[in-house]
């Protein structure tokens, strides 16, 4: 018993199954579902109007003008006039190589946006959590993400700081300071610092609306470095040789330094 097939009918099975292949490539490369049937039907029409692509591709014809804009504008296809009839061909899928090299440069792109802000995301991660979250970050770009982090969360602030010790460091600039107040200002928020200076002169310091400030003598209490807290972040900053940042997030161990503060605060008042 012999078997026979329907020729034209297996190569149409054939055919339509590497269509589908290539537009399921296509849909990978970031095509999208009609983006697909049209260029694929436009390539293999090659120069044809408008309603033979859209015949061809099944895409309605309003539709296959869009999707023939976009693909376009990606430099999938062009057009030209011929006589009184508007032709539009697909180009050449070395074209396609053009899209994964705009992929690629905008993935590294987010990459490198990414790594910008992933400091300060690690620094809010899971901040409701009962275990205390523990972030560590080097430098003064560091020193930055973790002020954008205190800006950024909610509440009154409590800080001591060591006024005469960011004035000696090697690339802090001190209207930095003014500006971060400035926005905090603005956004009416309260605070209360202890400034840590060798004088009682604080005359340089312009004041700072709905921030109070007491002075503590840093012969008598040698800090060299910075504490604030703010809601349940607590910020520990070192800047004797260079700027290190530590942000603990617990709203247990907030509340213990925020104790202790108001009892110095009561004390020095």
């Amino acid at each position: 018993m012999s078997t026979t097939f329907n020729k034209p009918s297996y190569y149409l099975q054939a055919t339509l199954y590497f269509m589908d292949e290539l537009k399921k490539e296509l849909l990978h490369l970031g095509l999208s579902d009609k983006e697909s049937a049209v260029y694929l039907a436009a390539l293999e029409l090659g120069p044809s109007p408008v309603q033979d692509i859209s015949h061809k591709s099944k895409v309605n014809r309003a539709t296959t003008y869009v999707m023939i804009e976009s693909l376009s504008s990606r430099g999938l296809m062009s057009t030209f006039q011929k006589g009184k009839k508007r032709f539009y061909v697909a180009e050449s899928p070395d074209r396609l190589m053009s899209i994964l090299r705009l992929q690629q440069k905008e993935l590294e792109e987010k990459k490198s946006e990414l790594e910008g802000v992933l400091p300060m995301l690690m620094s809010l991660y899971n901040a409701e959590g009962a275990k205390p979250q523990v972030r560590y970050l080097e430098g003064l770009e560091g020193f930055e993400t973790t002020r954008a982090v205190f800006e950024q969360l909610e509440g009154d602030f409590i800080q001591v700081t060591a006024l005469d010790e960011w004035g000696n460091l090697e690339g802090v600039d001190m209207r930095d300071r003014d500006v971060h107040l400035d926005k905090l200002v603005k956004d009416g928020v309260k605070g209360r610092v202890f400034a840590l200076k060798q004088d009682r002169d604080l005359s340089w310091m312009p004041e700072k609306a709905n921030i109070e400030l007491r002075f503590l003598d840093e012969n008598r209490f040698p800090i060299k470095g910075e504490l604030a807290v703010r809601g349940s972040h607590v910020f520990l900053f070192s800047h004797r040789s260079s700027v290190l940042s530590l942000v603990i997030v617990s709203q247990e161990i907030a509340d213990v330094i925020r104790a202790l503060f108001d009892l110095a605060w009561e004390k020095a008042a």
